[in-house]
């Protein structure tokens, strides 16, 4: 009997999207913190530096679709749920089918692999023009500029093939085939950690994690391909054309995505090109490899509620809006535990163990870390909260968002050139103060059934509304 109850315990767990999630972001989030030991003693403080340049440049790959990949997203998830078509904003009522509409799912993908592979070649001729000039001033502090180059060539191609084909992750994510985007994410970052562990070992330097990178994208493409065509069975492309109203209709949500994505990069990357324009390069890759550190540990916790994304989105577009509630406040408590639970061992534990190791390049001094995991904590909890915004099928954060994102990246500027590293980490904190993280929460909440109390009440015992 126990011996059945531990195998029936072990298959639902092995069917989790959180079991998935759990590898996944542990090697997609974190491949660059496993193969850190690698990174720290085999590549030199100013190309480490470089490559936190090439990655802050790479998020502009994040805005090439100007916002076109949440909507697109999301657009997925209605018709999955069996909503006969959508609207440019809102929700119709809910569908009496719940079906999945794939003769749509089919024409939104075509529309969408016709529009990702015209972008992504106007977006690395962008990127390529103005990287090379952020560019100077790092490459020459590297032992060999020459290789640089080539490598940033490189990476330029990558980013270009892995924007064209993003859009297959949207599409299995939309389509609810979350644990299998898991896997995905899985075997692609695998592939990267053991190629990029070999290049080091082998002596190639920034190169080797540029390679990887390479193949990583490759292996997500593939895999993601064949799990859309596994929920979506492929049938002659007469019968799936790309309709030009579909862009058009997801322009309006789409452009204000554009927008805080916008903001988020300025948000995201805007201290590491700071930091290598003000502060010497030991400074710009302790910071980096911290950030780095931080980035696994927000998507490591809010693992907890990007594998249900799909699912409150089908909740709120079927109208099931308390169910919907209860379980958003039962992972963002989970989401919250976790970070606060991970940023402690690292302040902990995070250069202890860097010094143990004997590395070249150390975290932020204990101070530093905990002033910089508490600012991410606080933007893990509202970034959570628009998140809930956004199933409404509307986007009520663009203007919030580009002004955060343009006034972080002045006052910054001010600051850093002002006051040195302390005014470059504390601006990010002063900037979403000043707005954005309290007017999200604000208005996430109020697109939820709960009280106060019963949204507390959901989130420490995973209840509803006591009848």
């Amino acid at each position: 009997m126990k011996y059945s109850a531990i195998n029936a315990h072990w298959q639902r767990l092995r069917q989790s999207a959180v079991f998935y999630g759990v590898f996944a972001t542990g090697v997609r989030v974190g491949a660059n913190l496993l193969l850190l030991p690698l990174l720290l003693t085999r590549v030199p403080s100013a190309e480490l530096a470089l490559w936190y340049v090439f990655l802050a440049l790479g998020g502009f790959a994040n805005l090439a679709d100007f916002g076109f990949g949440p909507a697109i997203s999301r657009v997925y998830s209605f018709l999955w749920a069996g909503a006969e078509d959508f609207d440019a904003e809102g929700l119709r009522p809910p569908p009496q089918n719940h079906v999945p509409n794939l003769p749509r799912i089919r024409q939104l993908t075509a529309t969408v692999r016709f529009f990702y592979w015209r972008l992504s070649l106007a977006a690395t001729l962008l990127l390529g023009a103005a990287g090379t000039v952020v560019l100077m001033k790092p490459t020459a502090a590297v032992a060999d500029p020459r290789l640089a180059w080539i490598a940033w060539a490189a990476y330029l191609v990558t980013i270009g093939y892995s924007l064209a084909t993003s859009w297959w992750m949207l599409a299995c994510q939309g389509v609810g085939r979350v644990r299998e985007l898991q896997a995905a994410y899985t075997w692609s970052g695998l592939a990267y950690v053991v190629c990029a562990a070999a290049l080091l070992v082998a002596g190639w330097g920034v190169l080797a994690i540029v390679v990887a990178t390479a193949v990583r994208g490759v292996v997500t493409r593939e895999y993601c391909r064949w799990v859309y065509y596994t929920a979506v069975p492929k049938i002659p492309a007469s019968g799936s054309r790309p309709e030009r109203e579909i862009l058009k209709r997801l322009w309006p949500n789409a452009s204000k995505f554009g927008m805080i994505s916008v903001g988020a990069f300025l948000l995201g990357n805007g201290s590491v090109l700071i930091s290598s324009h003000f502060l010497d390069s030991k400074v710009t890759a302790s910071f980096g490899v911290t950030a780095q550190i931080g980035t696994f540990l927000m998507n490591f916790a809010a693992l907890w509620l990007a594998v249900k994304w799909p699912h409150l989105t089908m909740l709120r577009t079927q109208g099931r809006l308390e169910e919907m509630s209860v379980l958003f406040a039962r992972r963002l408590a989970f989401t919250m535990a976790t970070f606060i639970g991970l940023a402690a061992f690292v302040v902990v534990a995070g250069n202890p163990l860097l010094a143990w190791k004997g590395t070249q390049t150390r975290l932020l001094a204990t101070p530093a870390l905990i002033l910089y995991f508490g600012y991410l904590a606080q933007q893990v909890f509202y970034v959570q909260f628009g998140s809930l915004a956004y199933t409404e099928n509307v986007v009520p954060f663009f203007k919030v968002s580009m002004f955060t994102g343009v006034w972080m990246l002045t006052l910054s500027f001010i600051m850093t050139g002002a006051l040195g590293f302390w005014g470059m980490l504390t601006a990010p904190l002063l900037a979403e103060s000043a707005w954005s993280n309290w007017y999200t929460v604000k208005r996430g909440f109020s697109g939820q059934p709960l009280t106060p109390r019963q949204f507390l009440r959901a989130a420490l015992s995973g209840k509803g509304p006591a009848r």
